[in-house]
């Protein structure tokens, strides 16, 4: 066990007041001083998708035989158990720092936490100034992952100014609203076979669909393999674009008669694994 690990009296799922606090300050702390793009060597990875409050998921993804677990994004908002959802895994995370890593995605912001819940309810249970601090956690969770030199993972999508990986690992921390346009897009950007480069989405504005061309060529320019990314809801849990060069998961049980999904990569391949 990590010498960052939090001691708390009681359930995970139910911690103090206090407790909270030193989960949340600890977290920031050890965040901090992960780079922007981190990068994993791992014969045995399990990626998890949108969690959106679901600890079962999250859970359960946690007790797959692994060496190394990487979530993409979008613990909190929507879902029945979102501060439970995020505690538990911060903990997880200070526990084994060196085998779970959380990446940022698009509903670790205020923008998003105000409309789908998640503010409302760390208010409601806890206070403004436990809200504040979760956004400083989020502030500083990294922007991607890099598996084995040639897997790259983020929660929504390549970005329009992206042209290499130093571009995301120069990529400022404790950025609470993700302003910079690179950041933003890594978080919001989806996959579409319906355009070659780049065009506007319907999620608004600054905000685009990324193509095969666009694919192909980050690819060519960072030894780049396979994109893993989550972001959209799939019913199966599970997409391929662009004969497999990018695969999305969604994880979280809380959609209309939807398989909440993982993926395991070992050994250079990989196959979706349910976690129903």
């Amino acid at each position: 066990m990590s010498d960052r690990a939090v001691k708390f009296r009681g359930s995970r799922n139910d911690l103090t007041k206090s407790e909270l606090d030193n989960l949340l300050i600890s977290s920031t702390e050890f965040l901090k001083e992960e780079p922007q793009l981190v990068e994993i060597n791992s014969d045995k990875v399990i990626i998890v998708g949108d969690t959106h409050g679901d600890l079962i998921t999250s859970s359960k993804a946690l007790r797959y035989e692994a060496e190394t677990y990487v979530f993409l994004g979008d613990y909190v908002d929507r879902g029945p158990q979102q501060i439970e959802n995020i505690n538990y895994l911060l903990l997880t995370k200070l526990e084994k720092p060196d085998n779970v890593f959380l990446l940022r995605g698009n509903h670790e912001s205020p923008l998003m936490n105000v409309l789908y819940g998640f503010y409302h309810e760390v208010l409601s249970r806890y206070g403004s100034e436990a809200y504040d601090n979760y956004l400083k956690v989020f502030s500083n969770m990294p922007y991607a992952a890099l598996i084995n030199g040639d897997t790259f993972l983020v929660h929504g999508g390549l970005a329009s100014n992206l042209n290499s990986l130093d571009d995301v690992r120069r990529l400022p921390k404790c950025d609470i609203i993700p302003e910079n346009p690179l950041a933003f897009e890594l978080l919001w950007n989806d996959p579409s076979e319906k355009t070659s480069i780049f065009s506007p989405s319907n999620r608004g504005p600054g905000i685009y669909l990324f193509g095969r061309k666009v694919v192909e060529m980050f690819m060519e320019n960072t030894g780049v393999k396979l994109i893993v990314r989550a972001h959209e809801f799939f019913p199966n849990g599970f997409y391929e674009y662009f004969n497999g060069k990018v695969l999305s998961v969604f994880s979280c049980r809380f959609y209309p008669d939807t398989n909440p999904t993982g993926l395991l990569l070992e050994s250079g391949k990989w196959k979706v694994i349910s976690l129903l």
